[in-house]
């Protein structure tokens, strides 16, 4: 049988015979087959020393062999030692104590199956025996919450960039403070002062006010409710400053928040193509200060969204603040220092906005949502990120403001969204 197996795999080398049909679901079968042969036959097959070699080889000891199965207790201890040689030369080694083994002394022998090669079920089950036990232990570290983020390092930055020397001094000492106050309850036994005192700072309701403060829920009215637009302003007002009066050239360009049909977008405007700068390419409301006429950064921006978009309700127009943008790289962008004043420029559905042909070919909307998904960016190194989700690439100064715009301001919260049909 196994002859006629090897012709029909294309082979007569008994060594490759056994490798195949070995390593073949077929495998286990053949074992069975070779078992129901006559003595002989398998004797003829497996005989002589280079059988014996080949039994060795592949395992199959005392599964073959004629002298094995009537009970030759000199094969069963040579096949023992050849058992235990093999486990001497893998690098897999496992001693056994003499109460786990079968014997009354030490076996050595190898390991053949990683854990991860068990099925998904049993690796399952030892993962959470070992997390029930490391709960009952505790963890090498506590998890903290810190002060605005449970990472450490991302807490300081937050704390360093967002506060002012003596607001930190302050805020150090209403914890000295607390802390004194939590010594004396001690000392003198009030321990149901003490844990009034302790709850709020329980991890349950860190979190719990952390998801109340860092949520903007703009699912029902978009940029329309007031919290999300204070929450925005609030943010902008807290990052740190980084003006620089080395620049002579300065401009400002507005990011116009809006909502359509309820759902929070962003408004941008393509260039008109036969403009010699920038031709045909998605920009922001904006353009260069003038002394004269501006009063402020923020007038610059305002006058010129008015110059190139009409149609739209200036009066309602709602100033969040300033994105402060690191100025240096700004400046290498464009050869200009560009400010960018964050807006809400309020519900635009139902406006017939009208672009001026001189410089502006069409204005555009990009629901916030798709600047939230990662996927839709292109960043590399030392260039600015590009963004891909929109009918148009936003490039340049524009990808650079909008990426600064999700990366400081609105990454800072858990944003919820109504869902579009589109989505």
């Amino acid at each position: 049988v196994v002859r006629r197996l090897g012709t029909a795999l294309g082979t007569h080398d008994d060594d490759d015979m056994l490798t195949i049909i070995l390593r073949s679901t077929a495998g286990s079968c053949m074992q069975k087959i070779m078992m129901q042969l006559p003595r002989t036959a398998g004797a003829v097959f497996l005989g002589g020393s280079s059988g014996l070699r080949r039994r060795a080889r592949y395992g199959l000891c005392g599964t073959f062999s004629s002298s094995a199965r009537e009970g030759d207790d000199t094969n069963t201890d040579d096949e023992q030692r050849r058992r235990q040689q093999r486990a001497l030369s893998s690098p897999r080694r496992v001693w056994r104590s003499a109460s786990s083994s079968e014997g009354e002394t030490t076996v050595a022998s190898s390991w053949s199956s990683p854990i991860d090669d068990k099925s998904k079920g049993d690796l399952r089950a030892v993962l959470d025996r070992i997390g029930e036990q490391e709960l009952e232990s505790g963890r090498m570290k506590q998890n903290h919450q810190g002060v605005f983020r449970a990472d450490p390092s991302e807490d300081l930055r937050l704390m360093i960039e967002n506060f002012t020397v003596p607001a930190l001094a302050s805020a150090l000492r209403d914890r000295e403070d607390t802390l004194q106050e939590c010594a004396a309850l001690m000392a003198r036994g009030q321990l149901k002062d003490l844990a009034d005192v302790l709850r709020p700072y329980e991890a349950k309701y860190v979190q719990m006010r952390r998801r109340r403060e860092n949520l903007l829920d703009m699912q029902e009215n978009g940029f329309e409710d007031s919290t999300v637009l204070e929450r925005l302003r609030r943010s902008l007002m807290k990052m740190p400053r980084r003006v620089s009066s080395a620049f002579e050239r300065r401009a400002a360009v507005v990011l116009p928040l809006c909502n359509v049909n309820g759902v929070p977008a962003v408004l941008f405007e393509k260039r008109a193509r036969h403009l010699r700068a920038h031709p045909d390419e998605v920009c922001l409301p904006g353009g260069m200060v003038s002394a004269g006429d501006d009063k402020s950064i923020v007038g610059t921006c305002l006058r010129e969204m008015e110059e190139e978009i009409g149609g739209m309700d200036h009066e309602s127009i709602t100033v969040l603040g300033v994105l402060r943008c690191n100025w240096g790289e700004v400046h290498h962008l464009t050869g200009v220092a560009v400010t960018p004043v964050v807006c809400y420029i309020g519900e635009i559905s139902h406006l017939n906005l009208q672009p001026s042909a001189d410089e502006v070919a069409e204005v555009f909307t990009v629901p916030l949502s798709s600047f939230l998904n990662r996927d839709r960016w292109v960043k590399r190194e030392n260039f600015a990120p590009i963004f891909c989700g929109g009918p148009h690439v936003i490039w340049g100064l524009t990808g650079y403001i909008v990426d600064r715009f999700v990366k400081d301001v609105l990454r800072r919260y858990t944003i919820e969204l109504p869902r579009t049909s589109d989505e």
